[in-house]
C-alpha cells in the first residue's frame, strides 16, 4: 500500500491546477477540504496486490498499440473495465472506497490476475465542488495510485509496439492509372523502388494485414535523427 498523504493541498497549491475554475467560481477552503478528503480515501484504498478503480495502466493490445495512461474504471463481473484513452475522471466517495464517472475510449475488460504491478504514480482526478454540477464547476487534483501493466497475449506483430516504433498501415493500390502504388496515413510511394528506399532507410519490417493492406513497423523520426533525416514524401493527387 502507498503512503497516504494527509492534508495534501492548500489554497495556494491547489490553485495552479484550477486557474479556470477559480476565475469563474472562486476556489475556496471548502473545495480544498473536500479534495484533501478525496486524496486520503483514494490513496488509503490503494494496493500493490489488487487492482483498484482509479489506478492507471500501461496497456498493449494484440495489434501492438500502446496506451501509457489507461484508466481502471470498475469491476464488471470478474473483469476490470479499462478505459484506454480517457478524459480526466470524476470521482466521489463510495463504499468501500471511490466511484468513478469516466468518458473517453475505447474500453476493454481484463482479468485482474493478468495485470502486473509496476509502481506508483500521481493520477489526475476531478470532482464537483461547492458550486455543484455546473459549467466549469469541477476541481482537479492529483492522488497517488497504483500503476499496472498488461500486455495482450498472442501479439500479431511480435515485440513491436507503438511505445517505441512507428506503425503504418499501407494500402496497395491496384489501379494502374494511379500516381501511387502504395498509400499510407500521411505519406505515399510511387512504385516498388520508392517503397524499398523507405523500408531500407527506416529499417522497416513488413507484415501482411490483408490482400490489399500491409502493416509496417519502422523507426520513428527521433530514432534516426542522429544518423540522417528523411522527409516523408507528401501525398499529391
Amino acid at each position: 500500500m502507498s503512503e497516504v498523504t494527509k492534508n495534501k493541498y492548500t489554497l495556494e497549491t491547489l490553485l495552479p491546477l484550477n486557474v479556470s475554475y477559480d476565475r469563474d467560481r472562486i476556489l475556496i477552503q471548502q473545495d480544498v477540504d473536500m479534495v484533501n478528503i478525496l486524496v486520503e480515501v483514494i490513496e488509503g484504498s490503494r494496493s500493490n496486490l489488487i487492482p483498484k478503480a482509479g489506478d492507471r495502466m500501461h496497456h498493449v493490445d494484440r495489434d501492438g498499440d500502446f496506451y501509457r495512461y489507461a484508466l481502471l474504471e470498475n469491476f464488471l463481473a470478474d473483469k476490470m473495465l479499462v478505459c484506454l484513452a480517457q478524459y480526466v475522471p470524476f470521482v466521489s466517495i463510495s463504499d468501500p472506497d471511490i466511484w468513478l464517472s469516466v468518458s473517453g475510449g475505447p474500453f476493454t475488460s481484463i482479468d485482474p490476475t493478468e495485470m502486473k504491478f509496476i509502481g506508483w504514480e500521481d493520477g489526475v482526478f476531478s470532482a464537483w465542488e461547492h458550486c455543484g454540477p455546473c459549467a466549469n464547476g469541477s476541481v482537479r487534483f492529483m492522488a497517488k495510485v497504483a500503476k499496472w501493466e498488461y500486455i495482450a497475449p498472442e501479439p500479431l506483430y511480435g515485440d513491436f509496439t507503438t511505445e517505441t516504433w512507428r506503425k503504418l498501415y499501407i494500402r496497395i493500390n491496384e489501379n494502374p492509372e494511379s500516381r501511387y502504388r502504395y498509400v499510407a496515413n500521411g505519406t505515399a510511394f510511387r512504385d516498388d523502388a520508392d517503397f524499398d528506399r523507405f523500408k531500407k532507410n527506416y529499417e522497416a519490417t513488413v507484415f501482411n494485414h490483408s490482400e490489399s493492406m500491409l502493416v509496417i513497423w519502422c523507426f520513428r523520426e527521433r530514432h534516426i535523427s542522429t544518423f540522417y533525416r528523411i522527409e516523408l514524401p507528401p501525398i499529391t493527387y
